[in-house]
């Protein structure tokens, strides 16, 4: 029986993600894009999970995809099928309910670069590299990059990256936006797992509403407001909202139940 390609194991509410391929760097393979597909799906409807985290096995994130499968497609159908099938790991995790966030371990170039960025929150290990590396064997970005890295970085930065391929280490991505915060290699998952939970603490379908709409980035700010009358006004109905306020006046930690 051949290994998994994606590992899945929970924490109370949080569950990580591990892509699994560390010999090949865990680049992208159709075997892994529908194993993380399947994953991310199920975490989605798993009530009990409110924070997922993806990160990579062994010493990389995710070098992009696997240039041996890729080479290997032999119609324009079967190409178009494999990048439709890894874009919607990116189109997944931007409409996934529950924050995402990337823990990135080691170089994530290519479409793993994208799939950081796809990301709500990321944190990267000192040494880490970041690299747009399509440019060096013959391609262009997909995984989202044409919309997410000049949304994060802006339009001429994000050109740059493109065009020359240049690695980006974790410091400078850090002054980039492209992760929020860089920590030692022994402190990452200690320093993430920490924001995680953090993060469960809190309400989960506020959480889920603020996702929603901070997502939603180019809505006007009619559309914006029109939004934020529908959503908290359904908010204030809640039982986690009563909840809420009840912790407030009793000076307590409120026990959100996503209710």
């Amino acid at each position: 029986m051949s290994e998994k390609t994606v590992l899945s194991e929970k924490h109370g509410p949080i569950a990580i993600v591990t892509l699994n391929r560390p010999k090949n760097l865990n680049a992208l393979s159709a075997d892994l894009v529908s194993e993380c597909l399947l994953a991310l799906h199920t975490l989605e409807h798993d009530d009990t999970v409110r924070v997922v985290i993806l990160t990579g096995a062994g010493r990389a994130f995710c070098a992009g995809g696997d240039l041996g499968s890729l080479d290997a497609l032999s119609t324009a159908d079967e190409r178009r099928r494999f990048i439709a099938k890894a874009a919607a790991i990116v189109k997944l995790l931007a409409a996934m309910s529950k924050p995402v966030i990337a823990m990135v371990n080691g170089v994530a170039a290519g479409a793993g670069f994208n799939l950081a960025l796809a990301c709500d929150l990321a944190y990267a290990a000192e040494g880490v590299r970041f690299i747009q590396s399509f440019a060096n064997v013959g391609l262009s970005p997909d995984c989202g990059g044409f919309y997410l890295l000049p949304k994060t970085v802006g339009l001429a930065k994000a050109k740059e990256l493109m065009f020359t391929a240049r690695p980006v280490d974790a410091a400078e991505a850090k002054a980039l936006g492209i992760v929020n915060d860089v920590y030692p290699p022994e402190e990452l998952e200690k320093q993430v797992m920490a924001t995680a939970e953090a993060i469960a603490a809190k309400a989960p379908l506020g959480i889920a509403m603020t996702k929603k709409a901070v997502n939603n980035y180019g809505a006007t700010l009619e559309e914006t407001l029109t939004f934020e009358e529908m959503a908290s006004s359904m908010l204030l109905g809640t039982e986690d909202f009563r909840e809420g306020v009840c912790a407030f006046n009793e000076k307590r930690p409120p026990k959100f139940q996503g209710k």
